[in-house]
């Protein structure tokens, strides 16, 4: 890679140095109001079968202890409640798939993980997620309000709340997890962090030294390695027009695919996939990342960075590992709302689903029950701690049949046991951390494409066909960045810029 984008694009590392409007209504978005119901019972009535909150949410890896976990959960909301909870867990690029089918055929669906990284924006304008009025939150998730606080903005638009971002890294430092036994062997400073050049120079000692691994592959099946390891713009939702820089600049929206950065990066990424460093299907195979990394086969593998990393992948996979930081921590509304909890419209009882939300990010007993499994069983406190957990007697992260240790994932992350190989003070980590990011002058943005749909949809179409064929080095550069160019021109894409132009300058204005 160029001279110029290892200064422009990694320079401040070392300077430096982690769906869904309301039940009812089948025009506009769709909205929960005030209710005119009281407040709601916690009981449920003689005769009268509790409500089952279905909640759908996007794991990397499948647990053998769903069923014991979810009854576990189900009986201690019921008793705060009145509820119980089904876990709908799926894996793979085919999540958001299977969550819009549900919603759209009117299956049972109440509660599910939504992204600012994917499809939050357009699921939001096209109807699919509960829009809620501040009265109605306040009044059936008071604590998620006051814990969330400033960052509901990353969710509200036009008035209305479409989600709840979980509480945990609220921006992203991009690199690599690293096998502890690949650090000691190659000499690798983790703590350092890594620049191109070095990993140029790493992933072809790895690549000779170890045979029978690949070197490294994207953090999961439909990303990149630019959006796994190079990203440093802010993408305003979709990429279609972005901030470069972090967004530190001015407010001017770019085409990132016409930059020069743009294509330093895939020349990149097909570089070393024509070296062999690049799992080889890592664009479709749906145990690219971390169950892959579980099996042994890859010694790296690309992800967002944030001080809980090393001991959840470490949980995950049963292999100890560490981090390297490429890229600094950047905050943007697409980091914020990076897990998103929302209603889908197929919900029947928004309400008591905010009651359920709520116990999330203000029970700990919920969340941790949900997060780390049954006490005994999956995990056990430290004796003469409070917070530090770790594996009961007898059992270690292979023979578990729970090591979730998705602390993101669900409510308020400040709720959590604390790993006893992580610091006791690891939330306060989190906290600096998150104190610390750079963070996007467009942070709470949130672009809505209606007035350009037709030419938002025939731009994503055109990505679908080319960014991670692109940036993942699978197709030839020279040959087909010229017509991915031309081919977004044609779809429209230059009038997409403009209109979120437009937005975010009036969003602007009134910052």
């Amino acid at each position: 890679m160029k001279k110029k984008i290892v200064s422009k694009v990694f320079a401040l590392l070392l300077a430096a140095c982690t769906v869904l409007s309301a039940c009812g209504n089948e025009s506009g978005n769709q909205s929960v109001g005030q209710t005119d119901k009281s407040e709601t019972n916690d009981t449920v009535q003689e005769g009268e079968e509790p409500y089952t909150i279905v909640y759908a949410f996007d794991v990397w890896v499948q647990q053998a202890d769903w069923d014991l976990v979810e009854e576990n959960l189900s009986n201690i909301v019921y008793d705060k409640i009145g509820a119980k909870v089904k876990l709908l867990p799926m894996t793979g690029a085919n999540y958001q798939q299977e969550v819009n089918l549900m919603i759209t055929s009117g299956e049972k669906l109440d509660l599910v993980n939504a992204s600012a990284r994917t499809t939050f924006s357009s699921d939001v304008t096209s109807n699919k997620l509960l829009g809620l009025d501040e009265e109605t939150v306040r009044k059936y998730a008071p604590d998620a309000m006051e814990v969330i606080g400033d960052y509901m903005e990353a969710t509200t638009v036009d008035g209305k709340i479409y989600g709840f971002p979980t509480i945990r890294d609220m921006a992203s430092a991009y690199g690599l997890i690293l096998r502890n036994d690949i650090i000691e062997k190659y000499g690798i400073d983790a703590d350092a962090g890594l620049t191109v050049e070095q990993l140029d120079d790493l992933f072809a000692r790895i690549k000779e030294g170890e045979p029978d691994k690949y070197v490294t592959q994207p953090q999961s099946q439909g990303t990149s390695i630019l959006e796994s390891l190079f990203k440093t713009y802010d993408g305003l939702g979709d990429t279609m027009g972005v901030l470069m820089d972090w967004g530190q600049g001015d407010l001017t929206v770019q085409n990132l695919f016409d930059t020069e950065y743009y294509e330093e990066c895939v020349r990149k990424a097909r570089e070393w996939n024509e070296k062999g460093y690049i799992l080889p299907d890592a664009s479709t195979n749906p145990d690219t990342g971390v169950a892959y990394f579980k099996t042994g086969k890859v010694a790296s593998t690309m992800s967002l960075i944030h001080p809980g990393v090393p001991t959840d992948s470490t949980n995950m996979t049963g292999i100890p590992c560490s981090t390297a930081i490429v890229n600094p921590a950047f905050g943007n509304t697409q980091t914020v709302g990076a897990v998103i909890q929302s209603i889908p419209v197929s919900c029947k009882n928004p309400e008591k689903v905010l009651e359920f939300v709520n116990l999330l990010y203000s029970d700990a007993e919920v969340y941790n029950a949900l997060v780390w499994g049954i006490e005994g069983t999956h995990y056990q406190h430290v004796k003469g701690s409070e917070k530090w957990i770790t594996y009961p007697d007898g059992v270690t992260g292979e023979t578990s049949g729970y090591t979730l240790s998705a602390t993101y994932a669900f409510g308020n992350r400040y709720l959590s046991y604390i790993w006893n190989t992580d610091p006791e003070d690891l939330n306060e980590k989190y906290e600096e951390f998150n104190d610390n990011a750079i963070k996007s002058k467009a942070l709470g943005f949130v672009f809505d494409t209606t007035p350009v749909k037709a030419e938002a949809a025939a731009v994503q179409a055109v990505m679908d066909e080319y960014r991670l064929p692109l940036e993942n080095g699978v197709i030839d550069p020279d040959e087909n960045l010229p017509k991915f160019r031309q081919t977004l021109k044609d779809a429209g894409i230059d009038t997409v810029i403009a209109e979120k132009q437009r937005q975010l300058d009036e969003w602007a204005a009134t910052k």
